[in-house]
């Protein structure tokens, strides 16, 4: 039996949520390459504990817990449109054209400094729109969004995406097709304040359009039909819900490279634990995707610690998603999922 939703329910999974985060920030800020005594960061900024803390890890524990915080609600909003748990940023290649746009602005060479960290996420965010329109237009059978058709559509723009960005390689030059490799890999690194309040800021407005929407997406897994019955207007809810996510993908994929299956695991284990209602579940999930990719991120640091290299993080979310979704797939394929 689900519980059911009240203001004191979203209060109550919020603060939980809240705990685990920062319980999993402090063991992120802790440990790595080097030992952080938090004590002494905080206490002496002259230490090499403050020096590592507010260096480098402080920052790249933040990005992490923003792109997570991005990610995970993005999945859940592309899961209630198409009414399908495999349905992801990742899949449905809008992180593919995301990554599109931020490829060709990296190689364009698109404004340096503080320009870049505005508007490096519209490029990316114009990038993840055309993905994701071309999956709503090819994706839509006789006026109607069909999910099956819109995963497949999706598969069709990441392959389609993956040969542009090749192409956008092969004419750049050596250093900024270098530069484009590692973003594209998926990774965390030490970023400015600024740009921290640059993605900070496209994360907050994406996140307020969708809990918005909150009461509509939960209509929208009634189906057309259902949603009709009580008052939601189906076509215009679904572009807003699509804008709101291509906007939470493309600001993530700016600044950390595509990183998949955070939008498939996490909704996935919270669904199963908090139940369907996008009023507790979009909480929830930005929450717990930011602690979960801070843990991967962790993870990746310690992982080959002692040969002294790591992998970067989107490498390990693969890893780790795609048995995951695999799993998903095997276990509802005799509800079709496809």
């Amino acid at each position: 039996m689900v519980a059911r939703t009240t203001p004191l329910r979203v209060l109550r999974v919020t603060l939980l949520s809240l705990v685990a985060l920062a319980v999993v920030i402090a063991f992120s800020l802790t440990f790595g390459v080097e030992h952080v005594d938090l004590r002494r960061a905080f206490s002496d900024p002259g230490s090499v504990d403050a020096g590592i803390l507010f260096g480098t890890r402080i920052t790249r524990v933040a990005l992490g817990a923003l792109v997570g915080a991005a990610l995970a609600p993005a999945g859940v909003a592309f899961q209630a449109i198409l009414r399908n748990p495999l349905a992801d940023p990742y899949v449905l290649g809008v992180s593919g054209g995301a990554a599109v746009g931020g490829t060709a602005a990296i190689v364009i060479g698109n404004g340096t400094g503080w320009l870049e960290t505005w508007t490096l996420p519209l490029w990316a965010f114009v990038g993840a729109l055309a993905a994701i329109g071309t999956v709503f237009i090819f994706g839509r059978v006789r006026g109607r969004l069909v999910p099956n058709v819109a995963l497949l559509a999706g598969v069709v723009v990441n392959a389609l995406a993956a040969a542009i960005i090749v192409a956008i390689r092969l004419i750049a030059s050596p250093d900024a097709a270098h530069g484009a490799l590692y973003w594209l890999t998926g990774t965390l690194s030490p970023v400015e304040p600024v740009r921290l309040a640059a993605l900070g800021a496209y994360v907050a407005a994406g996140l307020a359009i969708l809990y918005s929407l909150a009461v509509p997406m939960n209509a929208l897994a009634l189906g057309d039909e259902g949603a009709h019955a009580v008052g939601v207007e189906t076509e215009r809810t679904r572009r807003l819900i699509f804008l709101a996510a291509s906007l939470l993908t493309g600001a993530a994929v700016a600044f950390a490279g595509p990183i998949g299956f955070v939008g498939i695991v996490v909704p996935h284990v919270l669904r199963g634990t908090l139940g369907p209602d996008h009023r507790v579940l979009l909480p929830a999930s930005a929450l717990g995707g930011a602690a979960f990719l801070v843990a991967a991120d962790t993870a990746a640091r310690m992982s080959f610690l002692a040969i002294g290299t790591e992998p970067t993080v989107g490498v390990l979310t693969a890893l780790c998603g795609a048995p995951f979704f695999l799993f998903i797939l095997r276990r509802r394929g005799a509800e079709r999922v496809f």
